[in-house]
């Protein structure tokens, strides 16, 4: 159940544990990987910035520094802006889906000078472990010299080698066998949307849009206009189905490929329904001259300095603080009398507060998040005087976290924060 959507929906979630295709994707998934590495390298080759898809929130902390650091004036700012691709799991045509991936993956190969994918399977440690899965990239020469398969009878590592041509045949029988079990009464083939279920799902879902977004910013810049417009989309950021957009005011003339705005074409096919997110309980919670936007769990708060200049700050975001989780009881850790091993119990803590120091710049609400956790992790059974110990020893570790990195260490944007 998808309670903050409105109105709330249900989500069918498939498992794919033991499936027939389950080597298959893992050997697209590490293909897929190995790919994405490369593509990141070629459209910094070629553009000269950062991709628009990230893999985690670190991705949209550096948008944020590299916004302030302009300290641009606030009346020339525009808010951040959020949406979600409302069918991007549903109405992707297969052909279509298998098309663009070809393309992508080819103009990849192409840059890096690469022919051929090589997949090493190693065997696992532990009766009840799985197989390791790493693609390598191949030049023409190596290819030439590589047997399509090749299995070392001592250790059991194999090897698999696939050209450019039979990839896409591999890609394209994983993506069209995708078949769901509803209890014993039905069987249905998934003709349309990306695969869900498994394991190369986000990839998939991360490098079909990163394609569109490369073949936008490729886009010629022939005029001052144009290259204004493009140098706008340098601090937008998207993880999987998310779109952030930071002081971009075109972005909503250029969301859908059939759209034009000074010469240049969209950026995502429309059938995927770009919609732009809405959170007015949020606004109503800060004052009149802040704008507020929640992407992944960051919330960012667009404020003016005293000197009149635009500054991000960032507290922490979780979606079961909206209203309509109202009344329901939600878990967000393990119990001390679960049955998951001592160090991954012990371990909470320490992650927690690593995740508050990434993506909160509010010494205030870094202080109010702290004393969250601690309160919920203490309900949960941990004992209160060790979690207080270990808030001091990590404290005592991190002192650039706050003061010293964010207001004295080449930072002068956050001079007054």
């Amino acid at each position: 159940m998808k309670m903050h959507k409105t109105p709330p929906g249900l989500r069918f979630l498939a498992c794919s544990h033991a499936c027939p295709v389950t080597a298959i994707s893992d050997v697209v998934t590490a293909s897929l990987r190995t790919l994405a590495d490369a593509f990141r390298n070629m459209w910094r080759d070629r553009i000269g910035t950062d991709p628009c898809f990230c893999l985690h929130s670190g991705a949209v902390m550096d948008s944020v520094y590299a916004f302030n650091v302009q300290q641009l004036p606030r009346s020339s700012v525009t808010a951040p802006q959020a949406f979600d691709f409302a069918r991007l799991y549903t109405n992707i045509p297969h052909a279509e889906l298998a098309d663009t991936m070809a393309s992508l993956i080819t103009a990849t190969l192409a840059h890096a000078q690469r022919v051929a994918i090589a997949v090493t399977v190693t065997p696992p440690k532990t009766p009840d472990g799985r197989r390791k899965y790493e693609a390598t990239l191949l030049t023409s020469d190596a290819a030439h010299n590589a047997p399509a398969y090749r299995r070392d009878p001592m250790t059991d590592v194999a090897v698999h080698t696939f050209t450019r041509d039979q990839f896409l045949v591999l890609f394209r029988s994983l993506v069209c066998s995708t078949f769901i079990r509803f209890g014993t009464f039905a069987l249905v083939r998934q003709t349309c949307g990306i695969p869900m279920g498994i394991s190369a799902a986000p990839f998939i879902a991360n490098l079909f849009l990163a394609w569109f977004e490369y073949r936008f910013l490729t886009q010629p810049a022939a005029t001052a206009q144009r290259q204004r417009v493009l140098h706008a989309f340098d601090l937008t950021k998207r993880y999987l189905d998310d779109l952030l957009a930071l002081n971009n005011p075109f972005i909503t003339r250029l969301l859908s490929v059939d759209q034009r705005y000074a010469g240049l074409h969209g950026l995502y096919p429309a059938s995927l329904q770009v919609e732009a997110q809405s959170h007015p309980h949020l606004q109503a919670q800060l004052a009149a001259d802040t704008a507020a936007m929640p992407f992944l769990d960051i919330l960012l708060i667009l404020r003016t300095t005293p000197a009149g200049h635009a500054r991000i700050t960032t507290r922490l975001y979780d979606k079961r603080v909206q209203p309509v989780f109202d009344g329901v009881r939600l878990s967000r850790f393990i119990g001390t009398d679960s049955n998951v091993n001592e160090a991954s119990k012990r371990n909470i803590f320490t992650g927690q507060f690593h995740r508050l120091r990434r993506v909160v710049t509010e010494v205030e609400n870094f202080a109010f998040e702290t004393a969250n956790l601690i309160t919920a992790l203490t309900r949960m059974g941990y004992r209160r005087p060790r979690l207080l110990g270990d808030l001091q020893r990590m404290l005592q570790r991190t002192p650039e976290a706050y003061y010293v990195q964010r207001r004295q260490r080449h930072r002068p944007e956050y001079a007054d924060l």
